[in-house]
């Protein structure tokens, strides 16, 4: 088996397997579709050995199908704004990457990444190699379960949080308008390993459940809260997420609780006030119209979700980001 050269690459490996064009700058690198794929384009950060940041905007113009090798472990993570990406893994499931933040973990299996034709597909992403996590935990001296080991009991509602996306953002826009340093891109890096750990211990402290839910019930829930992933913006009704989960609306509101640690109405806002962060990009929105697409009539009350959520106003996330 030969390795692909993501190690010293990056997205460069998917880019030269393609025959994209390519134009580098010192930690600064371009890459942009052939064709009539021309307003296609990867940027890509590379700040330190073992670590790449990029942000992506493309439509396929056929199926691409490329396959990762690579020897050294490292974490894939991947925020997806529109559009979908298969990944395969041997003896794992095929996931469909849809909308918000995934993990994926590289042992040294092989990752078999599929984009169909006409795919419209813009995406954040932070490939880091757990030399690149022991050298900075080395230098610092600190010790935290970040490591690609550590990686494994991570799930996805330890990922796909409003404190991730923002951090997400910031890297996104840093990498698209030449707007960080390169050693702040390490930072944010770690930061976001940081976070997800976080989420994990703060969900472990939370154990005392009021009930338990079965194995069934679970699996039940999931396709609830996949569906909530899925169209936030366009959600069906109460009753049709019981029928989904197969239970009534009191058990369907108790037991998310006591599964994934807040109500289902918590749950909701937050993966709408996510989907308002992206659409923050969209110049062709304002706020209002943003808060309309969201359900609100009040751009007011829009507002004050949007900072509780996320810390901060609309218009704040706007003028940081120079939108």
């Amino acid at each position: 088996m030969e390795y692909t050269d993501e190690y010293r690459l990056g997205w460069g490996a998917f880019a030269a397997h393609f025959g994209f064009a390519s134009n580098q700058q010192e930690h600064y690198a371009g890459y942009t579709f052939p064709g009539n794929w021309e307003n296609g384009w990867i940027s890509q950060v590379h700040p330190a050995e073992g670590l790449f940041v990029a942000s992506a905007w493309f439509t396929t113009k056929e199926t691409l199908d490329y396959t990762i090798y690579m020897e050294k472990p490292c974490l894939f993570v991947l925020c997806i704004d529109s559009g979908t990406i298969t990944l395969s893994q041997k003896g794992k499931k095929a996931q469909k990457l849809g909308s918000f933040t995934h993990l994926i973990i590289s042992d040294g299996t092989p990752i078999r990444m599929t984009i169909e034709a006409g795919m419209h597909l813009c995406f954040t992403s932070m490939l880091i190699f757990d030399c690149c996590i022991q050298d900075f935990l080395s230098a610092t001296g600190f010790s935290y379960p970040i490591r690609v080991t550590d990686a494994k009991q991570w799930k996805p509602k330890h990922v796909d949080t409003p404190n991730v996306m923002l951090v997400l953002e910031q890297m996104r826009w840093g990498v698209r308008g030449n707007r960080l340093p390169p050693p702040a891109y390490l930072c944010k890096a770690i930061e976001l390993l940081c976070l997800f750990a976080h989420n994990l211990d703060n969900e472990e402290q939370k154990q005392e459940r009021r009930n338990y839910v079965t194995w069934n019930d679970e699996v039940k829930l999931y396709r609830v809260k996949e569906r909530i992933d899925e169209s936030p913006l366009n959600l069906p009704s109460t009753e049709e997420l019981c029928k989904i989960a197969q239970m009534g609306e009191s058990k369907l509101r108790i037991s998310f609780k006591s599964l994934y640690g807040k109500t289902l109405y918590s749950y909701i806002r937050e993966s709408v006030m996510k989907r308002a962060m992206q659409m923050m990009a969209d110049d062709d929105l304002n706020i209002k119209n943003i808060a309309h697409l969201c359900g609100y009539e009040n751009a007011a009350k829009f507002t004050a979700a949007f900072k509780e959520i996320h810390g901060i106003t609309p218009s704040q996330f706007r003028k940081g980001f120079g939108l």
